[in-house]
């Protein structure tokens, strides 16, 4: 599985933003969010894809994770960046994805842009949702950053076994094991600064974004990270929103949808 080097744009307010982009450069670009923990290097899961598809996916990775810097970062202001990174990149239009935590950071940027064709989400976070021990720890920051710090000194010793499990009873190839124990503990490398922030914002009463360009959403019905019925339940609230459910768990509904999510960025349509 390829990957691409992490490059770093500098925000009006002087923080770094780093990110990095996968597959063919003259293709029609797809923005991924990472999930939380994550970075960009999980967007090398679409490497092969994008190539094949003749797709350019974008993968940023949000304030206090990796390289770039930490911020208090809300939905609204995770949009303001992700355009200053469209901007950087000469991006006309775009389709947007998220997945799990980031699903509603990718809902923020297409409420807020109108470049955003279509937005695709894969057992993405929704405020019902109850996250159980992180959301009680998540009150107290010291507590879940000392938590974090624990599973980032587990998964340096168990390695990538330990990491899948936290996302897939599945079993994955090894370069897709690579690449998300990686990603797992390039995000929590260092202080864990953005997965204390945006795991304490969610903990808190929030709004999911609601943009008027279509959504859809894929979401494994073994999900154990992020229960389904609340997915359900704001798919049939939302006209814009279509939902399939995947025999499949939090992970493999990632690796079993790439293509689809590319083909929004081309079509503004999934085709499965």
């Amino acid at each position: 599985m390829g990957s691409s080097a992490v490059e770093t744009l500098v925000l009006p307010d002087g923080r770094r933003l780093a990110y990095a982009t996968y597959g063919d450069e003259d293709g029609a670009p797809l923005v991924f969010h990472h999930g939380i923990p994550g970075t960009c290097f999980l967007g090398s899961l679409f490497e092969n894809a994008a190539r094949e598809q003749g797709s350019w996916v974008i993968a940023p990775t949000r304030p206090g994770y990796g390289e770039s810097d930490p911020h208090d970062t809300t939905l609204e202001t995770w949009a303001t960046d992700c355009e200053v990174l469209a901007d950087h990149l000469s991006l006309d239009s775009f389709a947007v994805a998220g997945f799990s935590g980031g699903g509603p950071f990718a809902l923020a940027v297409a409420e807020q842009s109108d470049r955003v064709s279509a937005v695709g989400l894969v057992g993405a976070l929704v405020p019902e949702n109850d996250g159980g021990l992180l959301e009680t720890l998540s009150r107290v920051s010291p507590a879940l950053e000392a938590t974090l710090c624990v599973v980032r000194w587990v998964a340096r010793v168990r390695g990538p076994e330990f990491v899948l499990g936290q996302f897939t009873g599945e079993t994955v190839d090894s370069s897709t094991a690579s690449a998300v124990s990686q990603d797992f503990r390039r995000a929590l490398a260092g202080r864990p600064t953005g997965a204390v922030r945006e795991s304490r914002l969610f903990a808190n009463e929030w709004s999911l974004p609601a943009p008027d360009v279509p959504v859809r959403a894929w979401h494994g019905v073994a999900d154990e990270n992020v229960r389904i019925d609340p997915v359900r339940a704001v798919a049939a609230d939302r006209s814009t929103v279509t939902l399939s459910e995947i025999d499949t768990d939090h992970l493999g509904a990632l690796l079993t949808v790439r293509e689809a999510l590319l083909d929004l960025a081309v079509t503004g349509v999934a085709n499965e």
